[in-house]
């Protein structure tokens, strides 16, 4: 399964991509982790079966690492962590 990962701000993003094999296509996979800090422990969030469906793994992991990049940005409230 192919992966990124790079810290933005106190998270660290790990993005990857699934193979779904009923479609051969891949499916993105995002995980979220609040780096530990003075006062917090580390946790983590996972975003699993994120759509849409993409025909490259490379398609997907990008797609999985902006929205996590975009949830860090803007301080989604999706982002409970």
């Amino acid at each position: 399964m192919p992966t990124h990962r790079e810290e933005r701000g106190q998270y660290l993003i790990e993005a990857g991509a699934c193979l779904l094999p009923s479609d051969k296509k891949w499916q993105p996979r995002l995980t979220m982790t609040r780096l530990p800090c003075d006062k917090k422990l580390s946790k983590s969030q996972a975003f699993p079966g994120l759509s849409p469906i993409f025909a490259t793994a490379k398609g997907a992991v990008a797609f999985a690492t902006d929205l996590g990049r975009r949830m860090v940005d803007e301080e989604s409230p999706r982002l409970t962590v």
